[in-house]
């Protein structure tokens, strides 16, 4: 069920860039990531998945030193130094540390000194992850921050964490969000009061969201198909083949098709949960738990970004989106959930 899932999101990524360019350029490149990021996932279903969390250290190690390294050699596109080049290549550092991120969950609640979920336990847990976390954000890269946090709550609820102590961390979060307003930069509040009030910049700030819910609206219940999807194809919808690869697809093949894009993607993470609950031991159902929790939460704040329900951020779409980086780091994610349902009787 999860190569199923995974295979036909692929397929309708396939056939979606495939209509925005007319030699199909964009789409065979996207074909060269899903090549390289099989291989990958089957690397990565080649090994135990114990000895990936066993080894999480030193991933946490390299992680770290990619964020801090872009803030040297890294490239600057639009305001943000996210990625590194690499010859031919650019890499996001901060895709791949998603998988790090779950690893060093893992690692960090299993270990000796993580056992039981104590108050120190937990302390030590935020001081290994806040590390990243501040890097991310520093770049800046707070679509990938705020994927990391719900991650993280998942899967401290899975491990036993008292309800009371969660929502007392939900109330502290809370509360620290006057103080948060004025460390972000204009741009970042400029989003923040679009998502309040679209029409207030229709042509500057809010003209991504109003164009993504033009074509999403045009499309309607079987969709504009490939040939009438003006606002796709004439460009007027910016970061098309991203970010906003969802109103893309909206557009093309209306509601019906967006149906079965979201049944896909709701068979991914079902599936994902039944993998975690099914795990026998802890370190199994924290990455299994983790994965699961990062899908779903990617998906969400895409599509609540692309339909106007969530403030825009840059994050794509999990093997939809056009990137390498993205498909590659989605491939090894899936790898790492079918190493858990493996070995699972082990």
């Amino acid at each position: 069920p999860l190569l199923t899932a995974a295979l036909v999101l692929i397929c309708l990524s396939f056939i979606s860039l495939w209509s925005l360019s007319p030699t199909g350029g964009i789409a065979f490149r996207q074909l060269v990531w899903v090549g390289v990021g099989s291989v990958a996932l089957l690397v990565v279903v080649a090994l135990d998945y114990r000895n990936l969390v066993r080894a999480a250290p030193a991933f946490y190690v390299f992680g770290v030193g990619l964020l801090l390294t872009v803030f040297i050699l890294g490239r600057t596109v639009s305001g943000a130094r996210r990625w590194i080049h690499l010859g031919p290549f650019t890499v996001q550092p901060s895709e791949l540390f998603k998988i790090i991120f779950v690893l060093t969950l893992a690692w960090s609640l299993t270990s000796r000194w993580g056992r039981p979920l104590s108050r120190g336990a937990l302390i030590a847990t935020a001081a290994l992850v806040g590390v990243p976390f501040i890097l991310v954000v520093r770049q800046p890269d707070r679509g990938t921050a705020r994927v990391l946090l719900p991650v993280l709550a998942a899967v401290l609820i899975g491990v036993g964490m008292r309800l009371k102590i969660f929502a007392a961390l939900i109330a502290a979060g809370l509360a620290f969000m006057p103080v948060a307003w004025f460390a972000l930069k204009e741009y970042q509040r400029e989003r923040l009061l679009v998502y309040i009030d679209p029409f207030r910049d229709p042509l500057g700030t809010a003209y991504n969201v109003i164009q993504a819910k033009i074509a999403i609206g045009s499309g309607q219940l079987l969709g504009k198909g490939v040939s009438g999807a003006t606002q796709s194809r004439l460009a007027f919808l910016p970061e098309r083949h991203t970010d906003f690869i969802f109103a893309v697809f909206a557009e093309m093949w209306g509601f019906a098709g967006c149906l079965v894009l979201i049944m896909a993607y709701g068979l991914l993470v079902l599936r994902g949960f039944e993998i975690a609950a099914g795990a026998r031991e802890p370190r199994g159902r924290i990455v299994a738990l983790g994965i699961t929790a990062l899908f779903a939460t990617q998906t969400l704040i895409n599509l609540g970004m692309v339909t106007g329900l969530l403030p825009v951020v840059g994050i794509p779409l999990p093997f939809m989106s056009y990137g390498g980086s993205s498909m590659v780091v989605s491939l090894m994610a899936l790898g790492l959930l079918l190493s858990v349902r493996m070995r699972q009787f082990q």
